[in-house]
């Protein structure tokens, strides 16, 4: 990949990590109707995954201008990811609406392998 693709490939994960923080840290309680409706909300709890989500999502524009940053922050926001998407698969009967579940680990297995399939790639990028 070239480095101008690493750019807006890592620029557009962090933006969409950035905006799922804006949300759940301004709206926690739409955020977990929408997205995390898994029963009694927390809006604290929902905070804790704004900020998060925004971590990864700064480290990830950071990472699109130094590539040193790239490898390690793939590396931690596909982990974060995964621990996240066996969560939401876990709890996917528990979602309202009973759809919202499953579509969501599904989405959340699709990123982690994409992340993942980014990181390794940087990792190879790196030594050659």
């Amino acid at each position: 990949m070239t480095s101008r693709a690493w750019g807006w490939s890592l620029l557009g994960l962090g933006a969409a990590y950035l905006v799922l923080a804006a949300w759940a840290l301004a709206s926690p309680g739409s955020f977990a109707r929408v997205l995390a409706n898994f029963g009694p909300g927390d809006p604290h709890l929902v905070r804790d995954f704004g900020a998060c989500s925004a971590a990864f999502g700064l480290g990830l524009v950071v990472a699109a201008g130094l590539p040193s940053w790239r490898t390690p922050v793939l590396t931690i926001t596909a982990v974060w990811n995964g621990v996240h998407a066996i969560n939401h698969i876990i709890d996917s009967s528990e979602s309202h609406p009973a759809a919202v579940g499953p579509i969501e680990a599904t989405l959340l297995v699709a990123v982690t392998a994409l992340v993942a399939a980014l990181a390794r790639s940087s990792t190879e990028s790196e030594r050659n």
